[in-house]
């Protein structure tokens, strides 16, 4: 699953039947000629696209006597000049602290960016590596990565020129949940929209019980600090069981730097089995969670609260929901998955997180003796 602001950045629209197919943005010949004109990349060898991460911001992987690299166009809503910019300061202040990113390529102007007709262009150094092999080990090192990102971005000293929420604070988020079936009833018939009342139901209750969680604990009076917005397997590339490099500073945002792990706990946890979403497994992988959160405890500076470590469970629940709910809200599915069943989905995970949440808080204290059997 992507990043749970892909869809809520902008806050939703009700979707048309002209939107339910998304369209996959492309960078054309002659725009890629003026770009790469840009930069002092040497002879071009070879192009393909990069067929990953969101369809509205198309990637090409380019090959030259000079190297290999990765040509972004950033999607529309998430191009903003200034935000742009702070992601590239960001992205610098990282790697002088030695953590792993790609490495942005500066034009002959001495520019990060390209600006053409509107849109913005981003070329990084292309970094090979294999993705999250769902183990113990890779885990705990993308916890501990993730560590040492926050400790570093703690007392970022620039003025952000990005959002100040979380997925935890959108308004929208009740709202769009009770209009969900309305919008899915223009693109399915009735049949395949019964029970899905009770669904929408289920995940608007499960909102509000995991927000009062949240907020019971003092949520807005937690750590906070730039976070990177979307820590997930796909924007991790692996080698020897290291991360070699993190990727897509796209959002970045000031938050509570728990919703970053909740987050990255339910995108690396996340059992998704099959192409058929009805036979997705409803649990998670225990594993996966505790060895992430221990990671992360190992390495910072300033380990989890107690009060942080109890509310990962509902804000795992709440990203869940933003994410899913949003885009099916905007696009009548989710990818190909027709929105019905993507929420269906949703709704068995969320009964078995609520299920587990006791168990998953025990786990997620200091390592003792016993497994992490979640049942």
């Amino acid at each position: 699953m992507s990043n749970v602001f892909h869809n809520s950045d902008n806050q939703s629209q009700p979707a048309t039947p002209a939107d339910k197919c998304e369209t996959v943005e492309e960078i054309d010949g002659d725009e890629l000629v003026k770009i790469l004109s840009r930069y002092d990349i040497g002879a071009i060898q070879r192009i393909k696209n990069y067929n990953k991460g969101s369809r509205q911001a198309p990637k090409l992987i380019v090959g030259s006597t000079k190297g290999k690299y990765l040509l972004k166009r950033r999607a529309i809503g998430r191009d903003a000049i200034d935000r742009v910019n702070f992601s590239h300061i960001v992205q610098k202040k990282l790697g002088d602290h030695r953590f792993p990113v790609a490495g942005l390529v500066e034009t002959v102007e001495g520019n990060t960016l390209v600006e053409h007709d509107g849109r913005i262009y981003e070329l990084f150094h292309f970094i090979n590596g294999h993705r999250f092999d769902k183990s113990k080990p890779e885990a705990a090192e993308s916890g501990r990565v993730l560590a040492h990102c926050h400790d570093i971005l703690r007392e970022f000293s620039e003025e952000p020129a990005v959002k100040k929420k979380s997925f935890h604070q959108i308004e929208t988020t009740k709202k769009t949940i009770s209009e969900v079936v309305d919008v899915l009833s223009n693109y399915e018939n009735k049949s395949t929209l019964e029970g899905m009342d009770e669904t929408a139901f289920y995940i608007g209750e499960q909102f509000d019980k995991a927000k009062f969680a949240a907020d019971s604990v003092g949520f807005s009076s937690l750590p906070t600090s730039v976070v990177h917005g979307d820590w997930h397997p796909g924007n991790m590339l692996y080698e020897d069981g290291e991360i070699v490099a993190v990727i897509d500073f796209d959002s970045l945002r000031i938050a509570q730097r728990i919703t970053d792990i909740a987050n990255g706990v339910l995108q690396f946890s996340m059992r998704m089995g099959t192409d058929d979403v009805n036979n997705w497994p409803d649990s998670f992988r225990g594993h996966t969670i505790r060895s992430m959160v221990q990671g992360y405890n190992a390495f910072t500076v300033s380990p989890l609260l107690p009060s942080e470590l109890s509310i990962i469970p509902p804000l795992m629940k709440e990203a869940l929901i933003v994410e899913s709910v949003f885009h099916v809200h905007r696009t009548g599915s989710f990818g190909n998955i027709p929105g019905s069943d993507f929420l269906r989905m949703v709704e068995r995970k969320l009964r078995w997180i609520d299920d587990k949440a006791e168990r998953i808080i025990e786990v997620l204290q200091p390592p003792r003796s016993g497994g992490d059997n979640f049942g």
